[in-house]
């Protein structure tokens, strides 16, 4: 495949700020953070969280971002509602809990009442307002939200396109995957030492992989990725897995990273001794075939899909990596008044095993050993800090670990008189296209 080919530029048209530099002031400033709470965030649909956590009446979870903290809950009724997370008589916070499920939201300060959907229910001493209470008017203010593959995104500008509009084709190549139907089994948060930007820009290129994620090379092949650059911002990287990379010496035997996944799927190593290449496309057709005896339902899946991983990253901080039977939500979220800090948001989810899809196919349903758990209850979310990774108490997997190690160095070297502005190549194009879009809604 040419260099060009690997390229595919699907939005209609380019940022309408052109291409410009990508300075170390983006990574810096107080003064452009501040901005980007006006603008980036302001005007852009946001995963506030998952649907999972806001199925039944009451349900609740709360969103912080820069100074705005939004409230989204289950109504009466079922339906998904957000609400700015400030009470209308004296503006303090309604709920101060991340999550939860309650008969009704009470401020703290002086026990003012809303419903599940926001409307006020109950002030207390009423005639004490002499001048009225209109409860209608003084429910909390609702802003959009909108609820789709399994996440729960709002959006503060009621001006901004939809939500369909706003993610275009991402949309129908995400829903194969079903990402409602998987389960949450880890919810965790790191705070590092970088701009939130500096750590989405990792998640957009396969540059460093070669220096920093050594185990890549033995499944994955991110040399030959393809890259899709899309409307608003948006990307998307398909990488081939259960293969190599070929800059390697080619094993002449699956590599250690394969080996118990093929086991999984009662391949045998010893007959792709020679033939390593052979694994990706018999993969595929081996999880085809025993999809249903695995409570697997791939039908919606190419082939393409059941060997290799997608990521999408959407404007402006999203990210969503998926294969056959798991998926990762990651958010890069900013520090709300340092520029170099942040921290990373990371949800784990799996594909738990469905007995009736064998009993759709008519065939005998396996629980093996290496079926994963399902956790009895929502799992907790776990918070730590950067050195925690470093020191190796907490992991976010290997690879978010070794991305981890490093970024902080990144933004050191952002604040040094001896760096200007990045010099991309071209497998950094994804960088260039966020960052045209990035310069779009800050006026750049």
């Amino acid at each position: 495949m040419s260099q060009a080919e690997r390229y595919v530029f699907t939005q209609e048209h380019p940022s309408p700020s052109g291409t410009k530099p990508i300075s170390a002031e983006r990574y810096i400033s107080p003064e452009l953070l501040a901005r980007e709470f006006d603008t980036i965030f302001a005007q852009s649909w946001l995963c506030a969280g998952l649907a999972s956590d806001v199925q039944e009446p009451g349900d609740y979870f709360v969103f912080d971002i820069g100074r705005e903290s939004i409230l989204v809950s289950c109504s009466q009724t079922g339906e998904v509602v957000a609400n700015y997370n400030v009470c209308q008589h004296r503006g303090a916070r309604v709920m101060v809990n991340d999550l939860g499920c309650v008969d009704a939201f009470v401020c703290p300060y002086h026990g003012w009442k809303y419903a599940p959907d926001g409307k006020l229910i109950n002030v207390p001493d009423t005639d004490r307002f002499s001048q009225g209470v209109c409860k209608e008017e003084l429910s909390l203010k609702p802003l959009r939200v909108e609820v789709w593959a399994g996440m729960v995104f709002v959006c503060m500008d009621d001006d901004a396109p939809t939500l369909a509009e706003f993610l275009g084709a991402i949309q129908a190549m995400i829903e194969p995957f079903r990402p409602q139907d998987m389960t949450l089994i880890e919810d965790q948060t790191c705070h590092l030492e970088c701009n939130w930007k500096a750590v989405f820009d990792n998640f957009h290129e396969l540059y460093h992989v070669e220096h920093i994620h050594p185990q890549h090379a033995l499944i994955f092949d991110c040399l030959h990725c393809n890259t899709d650059m899309m409307d608003l911002g948006h990307s998307r990287v398909v990488i081939e897995g259960f293969t190599v990379d070929t800059r390697l010496d080619l094993p002449d035997y699956p590599t250690e990273i394969m080996v118990p996944q093929m086991k999984v799927l009662g391949m045998d190593p010893e007959d792709y001794r020679g033939r390593v290449l052979d694994v990706r496309k018999d993969v595929q057709k081996k999880r085809r075939e025993m999809g249903p005896s695995l409570g697997q339902d791939y039908d919606l899946l190419s082939d393409e899909e059941l060997s290799d991983i997608v990521q999408y990253n959407i404007f402006p901080n999203l990210i969503v990596v998926l294969q056959p039977e798991n998926m990762l939500i990651m958010r890069a979220m900013p520090h709300a008044t340092n520029p170099n800090k942040c921290h990373w948001d990371k949800f784990t989810f799996i594909m738990e095993p469905d007995a009736s899809v064998a009993e759709r196919h008519n065939v005998s349903f396996n629980m093996g050993q290496d079926t994963p758990q399902i956790p009895e209850e929502r799992p907790e979310r776990d918070v730590f800090e950067q050195e925690d990774i470093i020191a190796g108490r907490k992991t976010m997997t290997i690879t978010i670990d070794q991305d981890i190690h490093f970024i902080r160095d990144v933004q050191r070297g952002m604040h040094s008189r001896g760096f200007g502005t990045a010099f991309l190549n071209d497998d950094e194009c994804r960088i260039q296209h966020y960052h045209d879009w990035y310069n779009h809604h800050m006026g750049i």
